[in-house]
């Protein structure tokens, strides 16, 4: 255990859609129950009362009140796994799931272990268990609810299912976080992860974040992406990590090695690259949302979780 930890804190900051793209899936997942069950809203706002960790939801809230006080609270509890780094609460190796990946041309001397690295798929079945059990304190749910929200968008990110094995890196690239690019954006060097954690958005301004889901709601309706699908619930999560590694195989890592092995190596992304990277972040960061709506409704549908809050 101790060299999986030692594994996933080399990963760090580098684990998980920014902060501002988790804020960005709770905005969504309010909006669509703000639409059709509002009380599961108010559910889970009570419920987030008793997170033990109390300082950053206050100040999330600030001296806000009623819908936007429960909004900001959901927007918080998606992005608190990451606010609760390097605290008793952090947890680093949940945050990933990673299968190995490797490209007929270019495999490494040795096969690798085929076994997933990391404990994602198992957090997520833990903290679904926990959020739902009425026998739990409402402290260990508050916190489990912030894992299922956390963990729901997290498995949308290609590289939080895979790393690539080749004859540049033998031991995997650590999701992307071995390999050095240009931010097409800010032109500094980052890590690849980085790039895909950052392609959906980048401030953490409120009303930047409503905008941006608001944006995507507009251009990915619920109705674009899930017609026909039945609900999601907590027992597909499996399958939203198929996705993910599948877009990993067929596009994250499809060319192989992009970046450089060093900050003052960093590559060029290639523009359509970039591009398309983008608008596959914008499609899974949306998807993320509406399924994360679903599963509060799953855990949420009655007032049980609530009792004794």
């Amino acid at each position: 255990m101790a060299g999986m930890v030692a594994w996933a804190l080399a990963l760090s900051p580098a684990l998980a859609w920014t902060r501002p793209g988790h804020m960005v899936t709770a905005a969504i997942a309010f909006d669509d129950l703000e639409a059709t069950d509002p009380d599961i809203i108010d559910r889970v706002a009570a419920l987030l009362d008793n997170h033990p960790d109390r300082g950053p939801f206050e100040v999330a809230e600030d001296r806000s009140e009623g819908r936007e006080r429960a909004l900001r609270l959901m927007m918080e509890c998606a992005r608190w796994p990451d606010d609760a780094r390097l605290t008793v609460h952090d947890q680093p190796s949940w945050h990933v799931q990673l299968r190995p990946v490797v490209r007929a041309e270019d495999p490494p001397l040795v096969e690798p272990d085929h076994g997933i690295v990391m404990d994602g798929l198992e957090a997520f079945r833990l903290n679904a268990r926990v959020m739902a059990n009425a026998a739990a304190t409402p402290a260990q749910r508050a916190v489990s609810l912030c894992w299922v929200m956390h963990l729901a968008g997290d498995v949308h990110q290609p590289l939080h299912t895979a790393q690539l094995f080749s004859s540049a890196y033998p031991e995997g690239d650590r999701a992307g976080s071995l390999q050095f690019v240009i931010d097409p954006v800010s032109r500094r060097p980052e890590t690849l992860h980085w790039f895909w954690d950052d392609s959906v958005h980048r401030s953490g301004d409120l009303d930047s974040v409503r905008a941006r889901a608001d944006d995507l709601q507009r251009r990915l309706p619920r109705t674009r992406l899930l017609q026909g699908t039945a609900p999601a619930v907590a027992a597909d999560y499996p399958r939203w990590a198929e996705e993910s590694f599948g877009l990993a195989v067929s596009f994250a890592y499809a060319s192989g090695p992009l970046g450089g092995p060093s900050q003052s190596e960093a590559r060029e992304l290639p523009v359509p690259y970039a591009r398309q990277a983008v608008t596959i972040a914008e499609r899974r960061v949306a998807l993320a949302g509406y399924r994360l709506a679903d599963l509060l409704r799953e855990a949420f549908a009655t007032p049980t979780l609530s009792e004794g809050v």
